[in-house]
């Protein structure tokens, strides 16, 4: 019995671990291209360190090499790179000391997108060995043999169709069905035989379509739509997109011009995501490997990660703002909780009657550390920031109690998570004082120490490792609160680290939370990176406690 009660805890423990473990890994995998970060490296000859001067000198260096190709083509590339990156550089040609009008050398963030792609992240890409491709029966038209190129096309064209089976037509096929079940009940209303109606138009529809994309795959040449993949080759004199395929043939049509590295003459690419879908055009895609080929494209640690405020681009957002926030925010909480707890704790362990007050007190307080946080967010929202009216006869406006706090102040944040993590201070160190033996404060009396002294210099240095382990644990579970800090206003867009208690603020949960409700794809890995930096600070919390409270035990 003992010993199967025993494997039923070891396999609740390992299942527990397990699952920590899948969390974490998975979060880690996330966020692992967040710590780094594709740039671009040009070379300009500002005329202003002002930012209009400075952006007008990188998007001239920017286009430069595709003038004659087309104001649509400049267009395109000029999105590459980010589009507040104007004052970063104005501070690398500060930093460079740089002579206007002369060439300086600056590193540029990629946009985004562009740092998605790079990071094989954003488009689903294959490539093909390089080939030579004779030319054709036309000037459009180049030989080669294709064969795996074609077959591939037509294993996604296959997938296509499999993938629109299971989506499309197998739902829509039981939704006629179930219409139809529907329209046999007599008691059915007059509106389900227009719905079957449209049911079976649908499906017609959807047969139709699926009859298309078949002929397409039985076919002997591949033609470019927009619901088709696309197919770049690189040639001597830049990049081609293909308009039709065969297994020998090509007809290919210009996309981007420039001069090729010879090693990737004859390459290969299928983008797999249709155009349409993708947030990068088949022209951006080839100029990011032009300026790669080139050398241009290099990749660094995203320092902005850690030293930058928020930002509206993923590129240049960093948690310092909201790291800061926090910081104060748990200074606050640090200075009124514990200080106030400890007292109250010691109070109700060591001096107070043990009368019918007491023990309300007791349970009330053991009830508020129950009380989920959104309660004290609601609470200093009402109290600290709004205030209470008390009418008051022969006056309008009333007695005005409180209020009068900023929203989204450190301050206001730190008062109303001190209020929340009270309740366990206080519990964790009465734990504490409890565990302290009685023949310790009996030894002391009886030598003659007063009931102060006895406290003060015999329990609580015993009961201190528990004390600072409840305490500890108490401001790092404030520190990952997230609801009490949004109803009290501290959701708001914040682009600079706070400096004072009294100024607007956010804070980490509070950016992760922003983050995570943001629609770009390149906001999924920042989120969970911000998320890792938040477990780090809460586990460093954790392990002071640990080290406090081993350290006192020693002693």
């Amino acid at each position: 019995e003992e010993r199967r009660f025993r494997l039923y805890g070891q396999v609740a423990v390992g299942l527990a671990v397990a699952l920590l473990c899948l969390l974490l890994v998975s979060i880690a995998l996330e966020a692992r291209t967040a710590f780094t970060q594709h740039t671009l490296r040009l070379t300009i000859q500002p005329q202003t360190l002002s930012t209009s001067g400075v952006g007008a000198a990188v998007s001239e260096s920017l286009r430069a090499p595709f003038d004659a190709q087309g104001a649509e083509t400049r267009r395109g590339v000029s999105t590459l790179i980010s589009p507040l990156a104007s004052e970063d550089v104005a501070n690398q040609l500060t930093r460079q000391a740089a002579v206007m009008g002369q060439p300086v050398q600056v590193t540029i963030p990629l946009a985004d997108q562009a740092d998605l792609y790079l990071k094989g992240l954003s488009v689903d890409v294959r490539g093909f060995a390089a080939r030579r491709l004779e030319a054709g029966q036309g000037s459009a038209e180049r030989a080669a043999d294709l064969s795996d190129v074609f077959t591939a096309l037509q294993l996604n064209q296959r997938a296509q169709i499999d993938r629109f089976n299971r989506r499309m037509l197998v739902p829509a096929e039981l939704e006629l069905e179930r219409l139809k079940r529907l329209a046999a009940d007599r008691q059915a209303p007059d509106s389900i035989e227009l719905r079957l109606a449209g049911a079976e138009r649908r499906l017609s529809d959807l047969k139709e379509e699926l009859a298309q994309m078949e002929r397409l795959l039985e076919a002997s040449k591949w033609t470019s739509t927009d619901e088709n993949p696309s197919v770049l080759f690189t040639l001597e004199t830049g990049t081609y997109r293909a308009i039709t395929l065969t297994e020998r043939s090509v007809q290919l049509s210009p996309l981007l011009g420039y001069a090729a590295e010879s090693q990737r003459v004859g390459s290969i690419r299928i983008l797999f995501d249709p155009e349409k879908n993708r947030a990068l055009s088949d022209l951006q895609i080839a100029a990011l490997d032009a300026f790669r080929d080139q050398g241009a494209v290099g990749q660094r640690f995203n320092g902005n990660l850690f030293n930058a405020p928020d930002s509206m681009e993923p590129e240049l957002a960093g948690i310092a703002a909201g790291l800061g926030g926090s910081i104060l925010i748990v200074i606050v909480t640090m200075f009124l909780a514990v200080p106030v707890g400890i007292a109250a704790a010691v109070y109700l362990e060591e001096f107070a009657p043990k009368t019918w007050l007491t023990q309300a007190i007791q349970v009330n307080i053991n009830n508020l550390a129950a009380v989920p946080s959104i309660v004290f967010g609601l609470l200093g929202a009402a109290i600290l920031l709004n205030g209470i009216t008390i009418p008051v006869p022969l006056m309008e406006s009333g007695l005005t109690l409180a209020g009068g706090l900023g929203r989204g102040w450190p301050l206001v944040g730190g008062l109303v998570l001190a209020l929340m993590t009270l309740p366990t201070v206080i519990i964790t160190t009465r734990a504490a004082l409890a565990a302290v033996p009685n023949s310790i404060r009996n030894a002391a009396l009886g030598l003659g120490a007063t009931r102060l002294q006895t406290v003060g210099h015999h329990v609580l240095p015993k009961a201190a490792p528990g004390i600072l382990t409840g305490s500890i644990i108490g401001l790092s579970q404030a520190l990952g609160e997230t609801a009490p800090l949004l109803l009290i206003g501290m959701v708001a867009f914040i682009a600079e680290v706070p400096s004072g208690l009294t100024e607007r603020s956010t804070a980490l949960p509070v950016l992760i939370y922003q983050w995570s409700t943001r629609a770009e794809r390149a906001w999924e890995p920042m989120t969970s990176a911000a998320i890792i930096i938040l477990l780090l600070v809460m586990l460093s919390f954790n392990a002071l406690a640990i080290w406090l409270r081993l350290r006192y035990e020693r002693s």
